[in-house]
């Protein structure tokens, strides 16, 4: 295979694995919680950014990159710092989004903050270069390797996939330990579980700052493999392009929403691509928003489960009681 087509394939592996994280964060919040996060990309971005930052060195005032609290750290602790800071956002953001009790009302909040963030980001060049966005970010572990182009790719790719078997063990655990079953709970009927002395915002807080910095860490993958990144690519649609794939894989299920990371967010966005350029600039990446959106409204009426539904729990029936069948003495 030749260098360009391994380096494609290697590209489409570092995505996949990308995706898969940011899909498990999303799915961790709104399929098994029912928390509606309409500001998914922002961690993201915040994840990418912290990490190309901290990778990239102190800002110079004669720089063609101005961005703050720039710093040159050792692998990993870039990525670290990035979930984190994931983290922190989400608490700062569902302080106060999470305090309506209506889902849909938080949703749009989350929304807001969003489009806000991004205008923020776009006007002020001083934080992280405007629409510049960053760039030059450097790999991690690349330069001490003595490696070319494919072989740093390929190592890429084994840190990418050591990244996502951890955070599939992590997400695992959760959704199958008794919070797990505590978050289903608060999805299905908030009101029922509030009943039991559940604190229905906090139990939300805890899985929107999970889902946060498991939301910064995909973006800190993907901005070391690519070394750039803008506020362009972090358009609020992005956030929607992830509510498909989870809702296609299988809400709830964390194998079917890595499966629609991989058909939506891989396969189906890489067939679109090599349409044909005609008409004007743009038509394709407007075919591909209006493809996405009647495919996920043809899943929503017709199989609004997933290609793999989340696994109906059934518990066996409880220790039954034995009785004596021998009549007590006061009873003969």
């Amino acid at each position: 295979m030749s260098a360009a087509y391994q380096y494609y394939l290697i590209t489409l592996l570092v995505y996949f694995g990308v995706n898969t994280i940011a899909c498990w964060a999303l799915n961790l919040q709104y399929g098994v919680s029912g928390v509606l996060n309409f500001a998914f990309i922002l961690f993201q971005a915040t994840g990418a950014y912290v990490a190309g930052v901290l990778t990239l060195g102190p800002s110079s005032g004669s720089s063609y990159q101005q961005y703050i609290l720039g710093a040159h750290l050792p692998f990993p602790l870039p990525w670290i710092a990035a979930a984190a800071a994931g983290a922190l956002l989400a608490y700062l953001i569902g302080s106060f989004a999470l305090r309506p009790e209506r889902r849909d009302y938080q949703a749009m909040v989350m929304l807001v903050v969003s489009i806000i963030a991004a205008s923020l980001v776009a006007s002020q060049a001083g934080w992280f270069n405007g629409n510049n966005g960053l760039a030059s970010v450097p790999k991690p572990l690349i330069a001490s390797q003595n490696l070319n182009l494919v072989e740093s790719g390929w190592f890429y790719v084994g840190l990418t996939a050591a990244t996502m078997l951890v955070v599939y063990f992590f997400v695992h655990r959760i959704t199958g330990s008794p919070w797990g079953r505590r978050l289903r709970a608060m999805r299905e009927n908030p009101e029922a579980l509030e009943s039991l002395g559940v604190n229905i915002k906090a139990e939300s807080m805890k899985v929107y700052v999970t889902g946060g910095a498991m939301a910064a860490l995909s973006g800190a993958v993907l901005i070391q493999f690519i070394g750039a990144w803008a506020p362009g690519s972090w358009d609020t649609a992005e956030t929607f392009l992830y509510f498909t794939a989870v809702i296609i894989g299988g809400s709830g299920n964390n194998l079917g929403v890595m499966v629609g990371a991989f058909l939506v967010l891989g396969l189906f966005q890489e067939v679109l691509r090599y349409l044909p350029s005609f008409s004007y600039t743009g038509l394709t990446e407007a075919i591909q928003f209006i493809s996405l959106g009647l495919l996920i409204l043809a899943f929503l009426w017709w199989r609004p489960g997933g290609l793999l539904p989340e696994r109906k729990r059934r518990f066996g029936p409880g220790p039954t009681r034995s009785v004596d069948p021998t009549p007590a003495e006061g009873g003969r």
